[in-house]
């Protein structure tokens, strides 16, 4: 279903202000787990980046359910499917109290579902209220909200953790979920009247949305850059401070403000490339420039050893986490740009199909390379080495 228009009397700034806010507590909710990983390890038994392998846990769901959310996101509204989602998540990461593994993973896994309809239905609803000429920047802005919930995660989760305990964070960030959830409300009843109640839900299979996304030769190519920026992205959220506690020697809080300034870092630069792409670079250009910085600032952070100068970690943390996470407002932007018959939301769904794999496949395979190699050097240059070749195969003329 594509998008109608809204009503003339929408204001453009309300509606992209909830939904960056939406984006922005989900991910908070979604890297709990991860940046207090070498603080709950001990009670659950295992190593740090065994609870960290829970990114990719929850991306595996997320994958799925994102593709397939089409379907709900016309039967009930962009906002009604994103406020279901967010209270799904909430709910599951408190299945982690206990402090069983298995529970957490099934935790995880849970989490992702509800994460799935979150961008599919934010850029639905953008798609009805954003100008053409400005649709790159207003996607960039709401998807700041990725990056910013990094931030957050990073100085607060920390913080909690030493103060309420990782319990309470849980609870703590499960509670900010559920305000945001109330908090937008009251733009239902006019962003989700071109909801049809009769649409019957269809969850069976994503390949619907997959297919839309496979048949459009603008979007393959894009696609595999996109992949490598999101293998990198993931293995930014995941490992960044892990990296930092455990090979560099910094102390939590240190880990996670520097994992903080690297997320605002990356919000910032989302709106910025967003401005330039519409203006001047567009899409395709973008994506080979970040792919290329990402892939540089993942080799500099590989040859970082303890002892570093402290100036050194921070310029290259915050440098990687910007370029890595600044493209992703391009990139939907041009797919809510052109969605084809499938519409804003299934076209979005089938495209975060693929780069969900990327944020699966990224920790899983570091995380591997780390238990074989010993260190993180060679997993994080075949990460940069992914996403470079990935930039170099963008750069050949598009048929």
């Amino acid at each position: 279903m594509n998008a109608s228009p809204p009503p003339a009397d929408i204001k453009l700034l309300p509606v992209v202000g909830a939904m960056l806010v939406t984006q922005m507590v989900t991910v908070l909710l979604f890297l709990t787990v991860p940046v207090m990983a070498t603080e709950i390890a001990p009670e659950f038994g295992v190593a740090a980046k065994d609870i960290a392998v829970c990114v990719s846990i929850s991306f595996v769901a997320s994958m799925f359910f994102s593709a397939a959310s089409g379907s709900l996101i016309a039967r009930f509204g962009g906002i009604r499917a994103n406020q279901l989602g967010m209270s799904f998540s909430a709910f599951a990461l408190l299945l982690a109290l206990p402090g069983s593994l298995p529970l957490l993973y099934v935790g995880a896994a849970l989490v992702g579902l509800g994460y799935g309809p979150n961008t599919p239905s934010g850029s639905h609803v953008l798609a009805r209220v954003t100008p053409p000429r400005a649709r790159a920047l207003v996607f960039s802005l709401k998807q700041s909200g990725a990056p910013l919930g990094g931030f957050v995660a990073g100085l607060l989760v920390p913080a909690l953790v030493h103060t309420v305990g990782w319990r309470g964070t849980l609870v703590c960030s499960a509670l900010v979920v559920l305000a945001a959830v109330v908090a937008i409300q009251p733009l239902r009843g006019v962003l989700d009247a071109d909801r049809d109640p009769g649409r019957r839900l269809d969850f069976a299979s994503p390949w619907q949305a997959v297919r839309a996304v496979l048949i459009d030769p603008r979007l393959r190519r894009l696609l595999l850059v996109a992949f490598g920026l999101t293998a990198t992205q993931a293995t930014l959220m995941t490992f960044l401070v892990i990296f930092l506690v455990e090979v560099l020697g910094f102390e939590l809080p240190l880990a996670g403000a520097l994992f903080s300034a690297s997320q605002v870092a990356g919000a910032v630069l989302r709106v910025i490339m967003g401005g330039l792409s519409d203006r001047w670079l567009g899409a395709r250009t973008t994506l080979v420039v970040l792919g290329f910085a990402s892939a540089a600032g993942m080799v500099a952070l590989a040859m970082l050893a303890p002892g570093a100068p402290l100036p050194l970690v921070v310029v290259i943390a915050v440098a990687t986490g910007a370029a890595s996470f600044g493209w992703n407002g391009v990139f939907l932007a041009e797919v809510a740009g052109n969605p084809g018959s499938a519409g804003v939301g299934t076209a979005t769904g089938g495209s975060l199909f693929f780069l969900y794999g990327g944020l699966v496949i990224g920790p899983l395979v570091v995380s591997a390379l780390v238990g074989v190699t010993g260190g993180y050097q060679v997993p994080f240059l075949l990460v940069a080495a992914g996403v470079a070749l990935a930039g170099i195969n963008l750069l050949r003329p598009l048929r």
